[in-house]
């Protein structure tokens, strides 16, 4: 099989790697493809290769300085809500010492119903009555619960106990906090990409398909040679960007 060689320039200087041939195939059905092509197999590991070289081989992915703050991090963020805004909120939240005591669910809310600023443009932060009601019980909870630190996956199964915290938010606070290559962070722009590769099916569904899905998701990662905590955030990163475009492929195929 003929290898393609991948170049780039990161910092001011040309890196290159070398990957399988387009046609070789990754696992049976899928090639690598060209790592120039959009959402192949070449292409995600060609990202991964990328941001690492920017940003170091194990860059940290924690928001928080301690659980606590993780936990917070992650709640204000999720389905319909911009990552740029759920920083927004939760430094806010920090700044003030919210997140250090016992937390007091109408003042998170006050401060959550206060305009963001990113940058120059005030905005307002989504859901603020829930995401208050669901932090503050979950910080509560926290406090009293003993979060086991035995496995990646006991620590995130302990996680589901926090209110209003499910599979993928447990995930992401796993990811971020353990360093952990172990779970997967799967939401619609995952799942888009993981279509357009093959490996979730159109039937599969969030999050009623979700340990299935985190397998699939693992394995390709794997066979990828990529750490799966890198991965699942450059396909986030990547796949905000062509979203459209990621869609109106799927549509026609």
């Amino acid at each position: 099989m003929i290898a393609q060689t991948v170049a780039a320039l990161v910092g001011g200087r040309i890196i290159q790697r070398t990957l399988p041939g387009p046609t070789e195939e990754l696992t049976p059905g899928l090639p690598w493809g060209r790592a120039e092509a959009l959402f192949t197999p070449a292409f995600w590991a060609t990202q991964v290769w990328i941001f690492q070289e920017q940003v170091g081989r194990q860059p940290t992915l924690r928001s928080g300085q301690n659980l606590a703050e993780e936990v917070a991090a992650c709640i204000l963020g999720g389905y319909g809500i911009r990552g740029e805004c759920s920083r927004a909120a939760f430094l806010r939240l920090r700044d003030r010492g919210l997140l250090e005591r016992a937390p007091n669910v109408d003042q998170i809310e006050a401060a959550l119903l206060e305009p963001l600023f990113l940058g120059e443009r005030a905005v307002r932060y989504r859901f603020p009555h829930t995401k208050a009601r669901l932090l503050a019980a979950s910080l509560s909870r926290l406090c009293e619960s003993d979060i086991p630190m035995s496995s990646d996956r006991a620590f995130r199964n302990a996680l589901l106990d926090l209110p209003g915290i499910g599979l993928k938010t447990a995930s992401w606070i796993t990811r971020n906090w353990l360093h952990s290559n172990h779970v997967a962070i799967l939401d619609v722009h995952v799942l888009r990409a993981g279509q357009l590769l093959g490996f979730f099916r159109e039937q599969d569904r969030l999050p009623r398909d979700y340990l299935s899905m985190e397998e699939r998701f693992l394995r390709f990662a794997e066979l990828l040679g990529e750490p799966a905590s890198l991965l699942d955030l450059v396909i986030w990163m990547q796949m905000r960007r062509v979203s459209s475009t990621a869609s109106q492929i799927l549509r026609s195929s």
